[in-house]
């Protein structure tokens, strides 16, 4: 799995850009979640947007809810916008975001940015980004 992305800090969230033909797939999701709740703590960040153009999937039932648990073990507490680009939500996305759900993160989809950064209520007027 392509794991690469571009991480923005801003004073009020944190926001995580995969480029074009980012593959959504099980491998190394722990360790993905880990890094991102990580630079949430360190930066005293409780917001994290996630934008994605047509992602393509490749998640069971199984692995959609180890995903939601490893978001959950690493970033319960925080909101997550996650903005994806031309991808259909379905039930597996319902399913991925009830078990991080249950388990202390709020999160929601989005297809449309602004809805996500309304959401998330952070006035990016005001949130120029931050080097990291």
């Amino acid at each position: 799995m392509d794991d690469l992305f571009e991480l923005e800090v801003h004073p009020t969230y944190l926001h995580i850009s995969y480029p074009p033909g980012h593959v959504i797939a099980s491998e190394n999701m722990q360790d993905k979640w880990r890094r991102i709740g990580k630079i949430c703590r360190e930066h005293g960040i409780a917001k994290v947007l996630i934008v994605a153009d047509k992602p393509e999937r490749h998640l069971d039932t199984g692995s959609a809810f180890d995903a939601g648990r490893a978001l959950a073990e690493n970033m319960s507490g925080l909101s997550v916008a996650i903005c994806f680009h031309d991808y259909e939500f379905d039930e597996l996305s319902a399913f991925f975001k009830t078990v991080a759900q249950n388990r202390g993160v709020r999160m929601e989809f989005f297809s449309n940015l602004g809805d996500a950064l309304e959401w998330l209520d952070v006035n990016t007027g005001e949130n120029a980004a931050r080097s990291h």
